[in-house]
């Protein structure tokens, strides 16, 4: 069931035509920056109503935006996302991370969907990286966070329909997000990424959403294989998470089977016992993975600012897939354990 979001009352003044909501924790040099950027990034950001939802126990005001403090409640980042929205009056709420950099022009072009076309009620817009290592890059080729360059190169320019919005760059109606009920609120979302996926999907079971590609931003890449190991097992848990929210568990637990490293090792195991001599080519099945992703990934050569990462795609793709594994487990143990086991007052449940 949704939650209700009440509302607080609007301001007497003019309200605005977008809210921003900018959620951040211990993060306060980021956080002046990207609100810098959005400032800049044209005449919509100057004018925007930017809400700020600092998740701490001793906050520190910020000047030029509405500060909300939100103390650490146990509610996962749908609590957070939630807490900016009610205090939002704007028709459209825009969603922007703490760690991200607007490019010029940013707010009109993630916006002008919403403004011309009324039967849409999301927009997506394009996650970059810059300045960044070679890991980075890779990230970004392999479609993280919010799509990267893949779902720039596959738009070619075009506004095309989405399934996914991540909370990093995007756009709502805000009728629709209170129709919606909003974020899923849950402790065990301690990492973002699966909160924002069963928003958009029960936003889409509304009506349409799009993705704009010329809508940029430029999101700070995790840079090192530690670092995207430990983020993807806790897009793992989410995803664990989210097959217990998303309005349609059976097509989501389908794709859960179907990329499942679990699901693969034991088939293997299976085809090994069934014939032990079959074991000599695992090296060569690992060149034909590596070989596999680098033709799949082949359109990053296109582009000069990642092209030297294309090389170093399926490692960076092959940690993420077994952090997600490892998460995946973590989360289903620890739903298990929550389920079987009491929890003390007060105890994360993973």
């Amino acid at each position: 069931m949704h939650q209700t979001l009440p509302q607080a009352a609007p301001p007497a003044a003019t309200v605005p035509l977008v809210s921003i909501v900018i959620c951040t924790k211990d993060r306060p040099r980021e956080l002046v920056r990207a609100i810098e950027s959005v400032r800049a990034c044209g005449a919509m950001g100057r004018t925007a109503e930017i809400i700020v939802v600092e998740e701490s126990d001793l906050p520190t005001a910020v000047t030029g935006v509405r500060h909300v403090s939100h103390r650490r409640q146990g509610g996962g980042f749908g609590q957070t996302r939630n807490a900016g929205v009610r205090f939002a009056h704007a028709p459209y709420i825009v969603f922007f991370d703490d760690d991200c950099e607007a490019e010029a022009g940013w707010l009109e072009r993630l916006l002008a969907p919403l403004e011309q076309d009324a039967t849409i009620l999301g927009v997506a817009g394009s996650v970059l990286v810059h300045n960044c290592g070679t890991i980075g890059y890779a990230e970004n080729i392999l479609g993280f966070p919010g799509g990267g360059l893949r779902y720039v190169h596959e738009a070619r320019g075009r506004t095309v329909p989405t399934q996914v919005l991540s909370t990093c760059n995007c756009a709502y109606r805000r009728e629709a997000y209170l129709q919606a009920g909003g974020c899923p609120e849950d402790p065990l979302y301690r990492t973002p990424g699966g909160e924002d996926f069963v928003l958009a999907e029960r936003i889409r079971r509304l009506g349409r959403c799009v993705y704009v590609p010329d809508a940029a931003v430029y999101h700070r890449p995790r840079g090192s294989l530690r670092s995207i190991a430990r983020w993807f097992a806790g897009r793992g848990r989410n995803e664990i998470l989210a097959l217990l929210s998303t309005p349609d568990p059976k097509s989501f637990g389908a794709f859960l089977l179907r990329s499942s490293w679990t699901v693969r090792f034991v088939a293997l195991v299976g085809v090994v016992f069934w014939q032990p001599s079959l074991i000599r080519w695992l090296p060569v099945c690992l060149v034909v993975y590596f070989a596999a992703m680098l033709w799949r990934y082949r359109f990053a050569r296109a582009y000069a600012s990642h092209r030297r990462a294309w090389w170093v795609v399926p490692l960076v793709k092959l940690t993420m897939d077994l952090g997600t594994e490892v998460g995946r487990w973590q989360g289903l143990t620890g739903l298990l354990r929550s389920t079987i086991l009491p929890t003390p007052a007060g105890s994360p449940r993973i």
